[in-house]
């Protein structure tokens, strides 16, 4: 018998297209894969392939566009250019399963790696891409990333992938969990807190029922890192089935982090992350995030180290779905559990809620399910027709599109699971970091119920801080532009039908459900409406170039550190560190702890003083930091008060070349009160108030309430407060609205600095009176614009005049000008009241 080989096919196989839309259009036909790209998806794809070469591609699409779906091609699409190991990222296990149904469903071919094992052989062998988790990735003894390391990576939801990050580079130890290992720990750091003098706030830490924090000093951090690693060795954390992953990557970098105790538990993590550091990002690997809208990309910067190359988003309506949003505390005389439970007696809703804590509050109604009956239990919410479902600190992952779930109740902001993070926002007050964070986080919890252009639900908040943080403007404007029209929609929906009862809130609820024509009408008309404060977007858009820059500088600090180099660490603050502080005082303060930090390891005591006292005038009473831990000079600064000691740091320098630099660029600090714009005034009143030793913050742009300006003298316990009128032209005429708001910002002050003295809030600004209807307190009045140019150009000169004399006379100096009375907050208030409004 003759054998035919001409039966046989050709060993020269067609090469797959690495065109995305050609790789779509060949998808097969199968059951529920759809007929055609969505324009914002086939958008995103065509542009991405245009710009396929570079190393970070950010491609931004409303939750609910369809990410996935592009997501996957663009990976099958590297696939078949033959770039080695194309993993996918997802932030957890059951999105991991989602997104390879997904793949199942449009035929893309593919491997999961869950708990270390592979769903089948086809990446291994070069013929798909895997999908898996951040925490597969970047956990530190991470053997995908080692054994195949990626070629490129598809980063689903960037735009949360800080936290993500953040946990992979922390130790959290538990006295509850790990009781034996915290009390060593504890016993370790004890005398530290004693050397602080704060040894009874530290004892409230440590008790889970105190809700209390003791930050670790970073030289009290330093010099027991030793001792720490030997407690962690002891305990085998190398072995501990969930601290390995983490002890691997900081156990040679301990003494470069930050810690803190809370609630009884120890948490160590470095104060930013050390992305640049690591080799994904390094090396040249093609990055592809995928995200949802951002209005603001500092998050972003601080998760991956870098701007991406190219952004694309494509304008689409796909994800936009209806929303009413509904501010749940209005609802008079009952309490959010009991409206809920009324509303739920013939629907259904999610209850999202940021912590197991307040999740107590809903236990009534419904309990959080255990991890591993998590996907059951959400399964079975599915298919109910009325009860609650409760999400505990959980913003992404869950699909609940159409009728599977309505209604959706939010207690309180989800505010994340790091530790550090919760403290720089509830004690350290770092509200503009934190604001961008809650942002991206709740544009994905908007997105659970609401996943398409024709879904609709109903968003009841429930809690203070969510709702307080819903009516700050400025805060809304990180939000994506739909659904800030969606909650000016809501407040006006509210207001306009007094919804403050139970009945009127499930009757506005039931119209929205049962698509009442009016509604529809109403909605579709104003959501193309409705602005937000321009004063409050303004300060957004004009501070955020100033905040990328520093998430870069905080990237560039941390890959320093990480690899030892300290003074490349600190020339990278000390370019951006009093600027940072002009656009966010807070963040300004954290910058210059870790500042201080990087020159004291350099053994430059005297320049970490310096930026120890900018921190702790920065941040604030809740930062304390070792005032003796750095060597003393041979003049006793402990002799000088808070405005000697403010002109020493920078009279102090030996080295003419780094006064003649510093002064500079305070001087610069501080030019624009006459000529600036009202926030650049504000910004450099600011700086004055810091030069004169006062604890000088900017409460309405740092935490949207409060003045433009707070002096405050803690050693005395008295404050003055400024509102920024610079740009009036004289004679000036303060409104109605201007008294009005000067009244909010006085009992803002009282209410939170209770035990000071106020000597009350001077408007800044030219010379004028009080409108007719205005009507001013006793505690307003004026203080002309000239007056405080006056008092800037007089401290530059005293500043100068001690500069030319001898480096012995200019200590003696500092404390003689410094200790004058005039130069005491009383005095200073009476001389910048020109006259009453």
């Amino acid at each position: 018998m003759t054998l035919d080989f001409s039966k046989l096919g050709s060993t020269n196989s067609k090469k797959p297209s690495i065109n995305p839309i050609d790789i779509f259009d060949s998808l097969p036909s199968l059951e529920g894969t759809p007929n055609d790209l969505w324009r914002g998806q086939s958008e995103a794809l065509s542009t991405w392939h245009e710009n396929r070469d570079k190393k970070d591609v950010l491609i931004s699409l409303n939750t609910g566009s369809g990410k996935t779906i592009v997501g996957l091609i663009i990976a099958q699409s590297l696939v078949n250019e033959e770039i080695e190991n194309v993993i996918y990222v997802c932030s957890t296990i059951d999105l991991v399963k989602q997104t390879s149904e997904e793949a199942d469903r449009i035929g893309i071919r593919h491997t999961i790696r869950i708990h270390g094992t592979y769903s089948n052989e086809l990446f291994e062998i070069g013929k798909s891409f895997c999908i898996t988790t951040y925490s597969a990735l970047f956990n530190g003894i991470s053997s995908i990333r080692k054994k195949y390391f990626p070629g490129a990576i598809i980063f689903d939801d960037a735009h949360v992938a800080e936290s993500l990050l953040r946990n992979a580079f922390t130790i959290r130890v538990s006295i509850q969990d790990r009781k034996d290992l915290f009390e060593e720990i504890k016993e370790l750091f004890a005398p530290h807190f004693k050397d602080l003098g704060i040894s009874s706030h530290f004892n409230e830490s440590i008790c889970p029922d105190q809700h209390s924090t003791a930050f670790v000093a970073p030289n009290g951090l330093y010099e027991r890192s030793e001792r720490l690693l030997n407690i962690f060795e002891k305990y085998r954390l190398n072995n501990d089935s969930e601290l390995k992953y983490p002890f691997a990557w900081l156990k040679d970098n301990l003494d470069d982090c930050a810690a803190l105790f809370t609630r009884g538990v120890f948490e160590i993590s470095p104060p930013f992350l050390p992305s640049l550091a690591l080799d994904i990002f390094e090396q040249s690997v093609r990055r592809v995030y995928l995200s949802a809208t951002l209005q603001s990309k500092t998050d972003f910067i601080r998760a991956f180290g870098r701007r991406p190359t190219v952004t694309i988003e494509p304008k689409n309506d796909a994800g936009n779905g209806e929303r009413l949003i509904i501010n749940c505390r209005e609802i008079k005389g009952q309490s959010g559990q009991e409206v809920v439970k009324d509303l739920i007696s013939k629907r259904k809703a999610i209850i999202a809620v940021s912590d197991y804590f307040t999740a107590e509050k809903w236990k009534d109604l419904a309990i959080p399910p255990n991890v591993d009956d998590f996907s059951d239990e959400l399964s079975k919410f599915r298919s109910a027709k009325d009860g609650a479902f409760v999400l505990v600190s959980r913003v992404d992952g869950i699909d609940l599109p159409h009728d599977t779930c309505r209604i959706m109740v939010i207690d309180g902001l989800p505010s994340g699971t790091s530790l550090l993070e919760r403290y720089q926002w509830e004690f350290l007050h770092m509200k503009n970091v934190h604001a961008v964070r809650v942002a991206n986080r709740l544009s994905q919890l908007f997105g659970r119920i609401n996943r398409g252009r024709n879904d609709y639900g109903a968003f009841l908040l429930e809690g203070n801080d969510i709702n307080k943080w819903m009516n700050n403007d400025r805060n809304l404007s990180l939000l994506p532009p739909l659904l800030q029209k969606q909650v000016h929609v809501g407040r006006v929906v509210q207001r306009g039908l007094e919804i403050k009862s139970k009945d009127k809130l499930i009757e506005v609820v039931d119209s929205v459900i049962n698509r009442n024509e009016s509604w529809l009408d109403y909605y579709n008309s104003e959501v193309k409406g409705g602005e937000l404060d321009k004063d409050q977007v303004n300060r957004a858009k004009e501070a955020e170039p100033f905040l990328e820059k520093a998430a870069l500088s905080e990237a560039a600090y941390a890959a320093s550190v990480w690899s030892r180099d300290f003074a490349s660490a600190r020339r990278e603050f000390e370019k951006t560190v009093d600027e940072t502080a002009t656009h966010d005082t807070p963040l300004g303060g954290w910058h210059a702890l870790w500042l201080g930090a990087v020159c004291e390891r350099e053994g430059d005591s005297e320049a970490a003083r310096r930026e120890y006292m900018k921190a702790m005038r920065r941040l604030g009473r809740a930062m304390i930091l070792p005032r003796g831990s750095v060597s003393k000079t041979e003049n006793d600064q402990t002799s000088l008060n808070e405005f000697g000691k403010s002109l020493w740091s920078l009279l102090g320098h030996q080295d003419g070349s780094k006064f003649e630099k510093e002064f500079s660029k305070l001087k610069k600090s501080m030019s624009l009160i006459g000529t600036g714009s009202p926030n650049e005034a504000e910004a450099h009143v600011r700086v004055l108030g810091e030069l004169l030793g006062f604890i000088s913050t900017r409460p309405d742009n740092d935490n949207g309430r409060g003045p433009d300006v707070l002096w405050c003298d803690d050693t005395k316990s008295r404050m003055l407060g400024f509102e920024l009128k610079t740009d009036k032209i004289g004679p000036g005429t303060y409104s109605k609205r201007d008294i009005g708001q000067g009244y909010n910002h006085i009992a803002w002050m009282k209410k939170t600095h209770p035990a000071h003295e106020s000597y009350g809030l001077l408007y800044v600004g030219p010379d004028g009176a009080s409108a007719d209807k205005a009507t001013p307190s006793q505690d307003m009045g004026l203080c002309l614009t000239d007056s405080m140019i006056s008092l800037r150009d007089e401290i530059i000169a005293l500043i100068e005049d001690i500069r030319k004399k001898t480096p012995m006379e200019r200590f003696i100096t500092v404390k003689k000008e410094t200790d004058e009375e005039k130069w005491s907050m009383s005095k200073i208030f009476d001389r910048l009241n020109d006259k009453k409004l």
